[in-house]
């Protein structure tokens, strides 16, 4: 068994290669780790990832305000507090805060990693975060 408390918790800024707009995000620091990171992640309104994809799927727990996701292929939608997503392996998508409310939730991404096993691609348009 392995405990990561509050003060063991490492706050850092979210890398613009990785996000539009502000995003904070507090990681486990490294070391022995179970097969997963958990990262908790803490956006203002309107701000998002980037499209990514995990080889081993990812499941985000929305914590607080409403997040927005979205895939490939389908408009994006509103998850509330207390809502699940799941992601496929290898699904490529994208989520952050819609643009009326922070939202903060927990990220967890089987085969731990650094970047949490995440493949990073293209900045989100204005356009796919809106449906247009």
């Amino acid at each position: 068994m392995r405990v990561v408390t509050h003060d063991d918790m490492q706050t850092r800024r979210g890398p613009a290669e990785w996000f539009t707009g502000t995003v904070w995000m507090d990681a486990s620091p490294a070391g022995p780790t179970p097969d997963a990171s958990v990262f908790r992640v803490f956006f203002e309104p309107g701000a998002r990832t980037n499209w990514h994809t995990h080889p081993e799927g990812q499941v985000l727990f929305i914590v607080s305000g409403v997040c927005r996701v979205g895939n490939e292929g389908e408009p994006p939608v509103d998850v509330k507090a207390g809502g699940i997503v799941y992601f496929a392996p290898d699904e490529r998508h994208w989520h952050g805060a819609n643009p009326d409310s922070y939202m903060v939730h927990a990220a967890v991404s089987p085969a731990a990693s650094t970047t949490g096993g995440t493949d990073w691609l293209e900045p989100v348009t204005d356009e796919q975060y809106a449906g247009a």
